[in-house]
């Protein structure tokens, strides 16, 4: 009964991060386009001190939009902090909830490193921590973004080389989208949000505004648009297990995360200057292709001699798969089998034989975090098995 109980807590939670992740990349991306977007003004504005004016059309409607500082606090001032504060929270609860908790499930594979769930938790909660003190300090001590983000890359590369050494796969990705989600959601807590309060201080004290303040806010927000799709990679990235579990994963990780920055380079700078710069789609083309040229690139796997029998294979997966795959699993992670997949009978390995060999001996992500210890050789063993079987 709490095992269901959790279920439903992790799907409702999920959902709720995604909702709110959702709303957050959106207001970020529009807003991010609209501030590249806007021309200065032609012809008569409804505000004072006006920065730019733009025109859009949407659902069958037009739309006139003025950016501009005002001399008074607006009467009716929208604010979008929630979605960010929203993920953020949630993402912390689902981390917790699934990595932290399930730490022998999820965080841990022996076969990487043979660590205890305390160390696990501990070492995952400090290195998001440090992720953002170091980015924070950085921002307060270096002014040049490109600066900034040159050392952000170095940190992302070494930070995912790392985590590839101490947790599972997916944790690891998981772990590199966390720390510069977390880079996120606290730049708009502590230092996008703090800033725009400043500023209608200074209104509803009718004093001039203070334009520092508002360039440390867009500094930060600007900053949030280009981890915006590394970030959103990595949430989704428990779904590529090709990627995660590579013996290069983390230079995969680094290489399609250097690829979304640039995607949001050049599509940030062709809002801005109306112009597209082509180096930088060879630069992305050659990101992509970089990744998934390492995907092919995979240690041979340890030779097998001879046939393998049906009882030798089954007892790999009686050992192996049959503790989270059958129809009560013993797994206290499970309390239904993953997926549907019933594995208790040579019938049914045989049924799935694509996917099983995919899993087991391609993407090597299951057994799920490797808890049941698969070696090599027995992946080996029942990929031959189960090629034979189709002879």
């Amino acid at each position: 009964m709490m095992a269901v109980f959790q279920d439903w807590i992790a799907i409702l939670l999920r959902w709720l991060h995604l909702m709110a992740g959702i709303a957050w990349v959106g207001t970020s991306f529009y807003f991010n386009w609209f501030d590249l977007s806007v021309r200065p003004p032609k012809g008569k504005v409804l505000k004072e001190n006006i920065r730019g004016t733009l025109d859009e059309i949407h659902g069958g409607s037009f739309y006139y939009h003025e950016q501009y500082w005002p001399n008074a606090h607006p009467e009716r001032l929208l604010v979008h902090a929630w979605p960010a504060k929203t993920t953020l929270v949630t993402g912390v609860l689902l981390l917790a909830g699934i990595y932290w908790y399930g730490a022998r499930t999820y965080l841990i594979d022996p076969s990487v490193a043979d660590i205890g769930p305390t160390a696990a938790v501990g070492i995952s909660i400090a290195s998001i921590l440090a992720c953002w003190f170091f980015y924070n300090e950085l921002c307060f001590f270096i002014e040049d973004n490109r600066v900034i983000t040159a050392v952000m890359a170095v940190f992302v590369g070494i930070a995912a080389y790392g985590y590839q050494h101490v947790f599972s796969g997916r944790a690891a990705y998981i772990h590199v989208g966390a720390m510069l989600g977390t880079c996120m959601g606290l730049n708009v807590w502590t230092s996008i949000v703090p800033h725009h309060i400043a500023m209608r201080k200074q209104l509803n004290a009718g004093q001039p505004l203070d334009l520092r303040h508002g360039e440390q806010a867009k500094r930060r927000s600007q900053h949030n648009n280009y981890f915006t799709l590394p970030v959103t990679f990595a949430m989704i990235s428990n779904h590529f297990a090709l990627a995660y579990n590579h013996h290069r994963a983390w230079l995969i990780l680094w290489l399609l995360m250097a690829g979304g920055v640039t995607i949001r380079h050049y599509l940030n700078i062709s809002f801005k200057h109306d112009r597209k710069e082509k180096s930088l789609l060879v630069a992305v083309a050659a990101a992509f292709g970089g990744a998934i040229g390492l995907s092919f690139v995979r240690p041979a796997p340890p030779p097998v001699v001879g046939p393998v029998d049906t009882a030798t294979a089954m007892a790999i997966v009686q050992k192996r798969c049959v503790p989270c795959h059958s129809q009560k699993p013993t797994h206290p992670s499970f309390v239904a089998p993953p997926s549907g997949f019933l594995l208790e009978t040579p019938e049914q390995v045989l049924a799935k034989a694509e996917k099983v060999v995919q899993r087991t001996s391609v993407t090597r992500d299951m057994p799920l975090g490797n808890a049941t210890a698969m070696t090599d050789e027995e992946r080996a063993q029942l990929k031959v098995w189960i090629e034979g079987q189709g002879k």
